[in-house]
């Protein structure tokens, strides 16, 4: 690369390569935990009425490990965007946070856990290297959508890591620390769904293509590579089942344009929810291990009282019926709801694996209306819904590809693209690139303006 030395090149090798071990192993460790949990909960159904008990817990361990309470993808996120460091603590802080909240029975997925151990994971591996970015200068850090990181409660440190001005390995970090713990989060996501494109594509698009990030694009692509390959040799992660993929024809295009509409306006109202319940919560009082314990209540409450035992845990067995085209009518609802209550409240987990499942739902209940193929539909919904909560429509095309085969490419282009236009620019991680790419000609209009005689 121009303008970098050897040595550093050979470093960013060398870490490229450690983190995508390292993510690989915090992949399987990470599955073998959640899966153990679940199949507890699934074989002593008492253990759901622990759960206000279990989301208390993960709390008090987020606190006795000095993290913030409230600590979210989003925040994670916005840590790296400014260059923070990302605490060592993190890693096993969600991992077993997740795992609790599984355990109890919580509609929460554990591949937010993944970005999370990723993140931190990454972060810690590059500090003994020295790393120094190998193209330009890097200008400072900026958020996603211009928020500062939210401060913990209860004692805990003000952002996902400690912040302060030293570099990874002494010095100014120069955006070596959002390069560090991006490529970690793209590993471990990579080697859990074993899809290395699209999640070198997801942090890019976290970050809204942060230039210390896309820049470092070949060395997180050389990790994601380790990271799915160690995976796929391991054959542990979350394997989403294969659909027939037709051919690109007028019926299909008229049944991904239905689909995707559905998703985008349900899925719009899906994060608005969960994103409002949480601003709710936190304006009305910051005492975390109430709403937590709040949460695991409502959903022990709702489980018990509508007999909705299967829809406990991250969803993969609700996505597996979808895919085999057992599923429609209202369970995209219900999945829906009970992610809402335990997200909205602060069970520790992620929102990913959960909403693959109430986009697969909701594509295949859609076939009363397009009478198509339920599976199909299910996995037009999966990609669908996906790009209108996350606002990453690059990420949702390419692991709808990696997933379920490059057959897809047309319809899943055209799901994404009816789906990002019509969905709201807003998700769960904050504003979403159109968004920011209009403030930012808006902004270079008035300056224009502004130096106009």
């Amino acid at each position: 690369m121009k303008g970098a030395s050897s040595a550093q090149v050979l470093r960013h090798g060398v870490f490229a390569v450690a983190v995508g071990v390292v993510g690989a192993a915090a992949s399987v460790v990470l599955c073998l935990v959640v899966g153990w949990a679940y199949d507890l909960v699934c074989a002593h159904g008492w253990l759901l009425y622990l759960l206000p008990i279990f989301a208390v817990a993960s709390l008090l361990l987020y606190r006795a490990l000095r993290l913030p309470l409230d600590t979210t993808t989003h925040t994670v996120i916005n840590d790296i965007c400014a260059d923070r460091s990302i605490s060592p603590a993190l890693a096993p802080g969600i991992l077993l946070g997740t795992a609790l909240s599984i355990l109890g029975g919580a509609s929460v997925g554990k591949e937010a856990a993944a970005l999370h151990m990723g993140a931190s994971l990454g972060d810690l591996v590059a500090r003994p290297l020295k790393l120094r970015p190998l193209t330009g200068v890097w200008k400072g850090g900026s958020r996603a959508d211009g928020a500062g990181g939210t401060s913990g409660g209860d004692g805990a440190v003000g952002s996902a890591g400690a912040s302060g001005g030293a570099g990874i390995g002494g010095g100014a970090s120069g955006g070596v620390r959002a390069y560090a713990a991006s490529c970690g989060m793209a590993a471990c996501f990579a080697a859990l769904f074993f899809a290395p494109l699209g999640s070198t594509a997801f942090v890019i698009e976290l970050s809204r293509y942060d230039r210390s990030v896309w820049r470092h694009a070949p060395f997180m692509l050389l990790a994601c590579f380790v990271a799915f390959g160690l995976a796929s040799i391991i054959g542990i992660g979350d394997v989403i089942p294969k659909v027939p993929l037709p051919a690109l024809s007028w019926p299909v295009v008229g049944q991904c344009v239905v689909i995707a509409v559905a998703c985008a306006l349900v899925g719009t109202v899906y994060i608005q929810i969960i994103d409002g319940a949480q601003r709710l919560t936190k304006r009305i009082s910051q005492n975390y291990y109430l709403w937590a314990a709040l949460g695991g209540v409502l959903m022990a409450v709702l489980v018990t009282l509508f007999d909705w035992r299967g829809f406990e845990g991250t969803g993969a067995n609700l996505l597996s019926d979808a895919l085999a085209g057992r599923a429609g009518g209202w369970t995209f609802a219900v999945k829906a709801l009970l992610t809402i209550v335990c997200l909205g409240l602060w069970l520790r987990g992620g929102e990913i694996m959960p909403t693959f499942t109430v986009g697969a739902l909701l594509g295949a209940s859609c076939t009363v209306m397009t009478q198509g193929d339920p599976a199909f539909s299910a996995a037009v919904g999966l990609v669908a819904f996906f790009a209108a909560m996350s606002r990453c429509p690059v990420t949702a095309f390419l692991m709808g590809c990696e997933i379920f085969g490059w057959a897809g490419a047309p319809a899943f282009a055209l799901a994404v693209a009816v789906s990002f236009s019509l969905g709201r620019d807003v998700g769960l991680y904050g504003r979403g690139a159109t968004g920011i790419l209009k403030r930012a000609t808006s902004a270079a209009r008035a300056r224009l303006v502004v130096k106009k005689p």
